[in-house]
């Protein structure tokens, strides 16, 4: 199979694995909005933060080396699975140990045993975290989307089942350990029988990959802290209701980039490492890959924007009103990120992760001083902060990662992301009136307006480029007949 049909495929089968698992999440938040307090959100955003933060220093960066590097001989592989292994578990310990600390500066003393078990995933994923990454380099999305399907159902089961009987924040650390459990013994058990592991260890065997995964790791731990630093300083200087709720809002909308970013860049990385010596080519993917994203993400941002109140109120109940304005404000800083995510594809195919280490100095530089001036002020300032750095790093990050990688001109840059940020402008225009006269109205009628009007923003978009860019739509499979594909 040629890599250009490898590519699609992996498309389609990253795409069918991503909708579902995020389907499946978001039912998942559905009802426990419903079941669970917003208290019991805001100690789970505190202890994912730490569990997403221990995580980057037990892959190591190795996954990058080891998608870029071509040839690895058996012995490395063996010592890259013992060395994820032996990390893990001293991560685990380590967080085990500083959970009380945690605890008392928050004043949440839940986090004592809710971190502890949460964590134990670092262990679980040890086992099949190298496999998995071999599965992307070889491009076999079917496999990887099928175990992630299976895997996340039967955790959302287990979060749900124990939720109804009362086991509150905890009904989430049991089903995140049951998705583990299932996900990294399918890759593990695969990995194993192909790869040949054995007890064989030796640091200098991978001093390569992991020179180029020290880089990726710098620039993951930097990043992670610049992600995350508005829940750090939320959680000690507001409440964790607010907390909750500030969080519930980020997420719905990150979710919204890490569902449609990584069903192209998980395929895209590999395959562009493969012509990562055609320049030309690379800035022609690029663009390709940038207009695609920003067709696809543009509409759904630009609807959260316009449409915050409905979607929170289906999505996550009337409880959560509160979410309203942070879903319309940070919806603004989801199209700015969902801009500049790809780019991660040029740093891993052309394993210049020595930039990505650079630009992530530069970036928690701004966002320590924009986020600690923000927090002294309000959780509104604090919003509106992200907004703003996201806006600034736009253009930093093409000049300081897009343009070193490929030299692609700014020009071309934003002209990639111009034609469907004018669409989503056009398609507003019709769908405003109708806006802002069903706000005025009592449900269910006001109810019923805003749904109808979704659908006039999205017919809108579509009609847009239907008359000026045809061949858009036309490469979707939606579009595309049996003969075509």
């Amino acid at each position: 199979m040629s890599l250009r049909s490898q590519s699609v495929t992996g498309v389609k089968w990253n795409a069918v694995g991503a909708l579902t698992t995020t389907a499946l999440q978001m039912l998942k938040l559905f009802i426990l909005a419903r079941i669970l307090t917003k208290q019991d959100f805001g100690l789970l955003a505190i202890a994912t933060m730490f569990l997403g933060f221990t995580e980057i220093f037990a892959n190591m960066g190795l996954a990058t080396g080891i998608i870029h590097k071509q040839d690895i001989t058996r012995d490395q592989y063996s010592s890259v699975f013992w060395l994820n292994l032996m990390l893990s578990v001293a991560l685990w310990l380590m967080l085990c140990a500083f959970s009380p600390l945690i605890a008392s500066y928050y004043h949440q003393a839940a986090l004592r045993q809710l971190i502890p078990l949460l964590s134990f995933t670092l262990v679980i994923d040890s086992f099949g975290k190298m496999f998995y990454t071999l599965k992307t380099k070889e491009l076999d999305f079917k496999f990887i989307s099928i175990v992630q399907i299976v895997g996340v159902t039967l955790g959302v089961v287990l979060t749900v089942v124990l939720a109804l009987q009362g086991f509150g924040v905890f009904s989430l650390a049991w089903g995140a350990l049951l998705q583990a459990a299932i996900t990294q013994s399918v890759y593990a058990m695969s990995g194993l029988k192909a790869y040949r592991i054995r007890l064989h260890f030796r640091l200098s065997e991978i001093r390569e990959l992991v020179s180029i995964g020290l880089y990726q790791l710098g620039m993951q731990v930097i990043d992670y802290a610049a992600n995350k630093l508005d829940i750090f300083l939320i959680g000690r200087f507001f409440s964790a209701e607010v907390l909750g709720v500030y969080n519930l809002a980020k997420e719905l909308l990150y979710k919204a980039v890490q569902l449609i970013n990584p069903i192209v860049t998980n395929v895209a990385a590999p395959a562009f490492a493969r012509f990562q010596d055609d320049m030309p080519k690379m800035r022609r993917s690029y663009a390709e890959v940038l207009h695609l994203l920003s067709f696809i993400n543009f509409p759904i941002f630009m609807a959260f924007f316009l449409f915050a109140e409905p979607l929170t109120v289906l999505l996550y109940g009337s409880g959560m009103v509160e979410m309203v304005w942070f879903v319309r404000v940070l919806s603004v800083w989801g199209m700015l990120q969902s801009i500049g995510n790809p780019a991660g594809i040029l740093m891993v195919s052309l394993g210049r992760t020595d930039l990505g280490f650079r630009w992530t100095l530069v970036r928690i530089v701004f966002v320590l001083a924009g986020t600690l001036v923000a927090s002294q002020i309000s959780i509104q300032a604090m919003a509106w902060t992200q907004v703003l750095l996201a806006f600034i790093f736009l253009f930093a990050y093409w000049r300081m990662m897009v343009y070193k990688c490929i030299q692609m001109p700014l020009k071309s840059y934003l002209g990639a992301v111009s034609w469907p940020l004018l669409g989503i402008v056009v398609a507003a225009l019709p769908a405003l009136p109708l806006l802002f006269f069903a706000t005025g109205q009592e449900d269910p009628l006001r109810t019923i307006m805003l749904y109808a009007d979704m659908a006039v923003f999205g017919l809108g978009y579509l009609a847009f480029y239907w008359f000026t860019r045809r061949e858009t739509l036309l490469q979707l499979p939606i579009f595309r007949t049996r003969k075509d594909v």
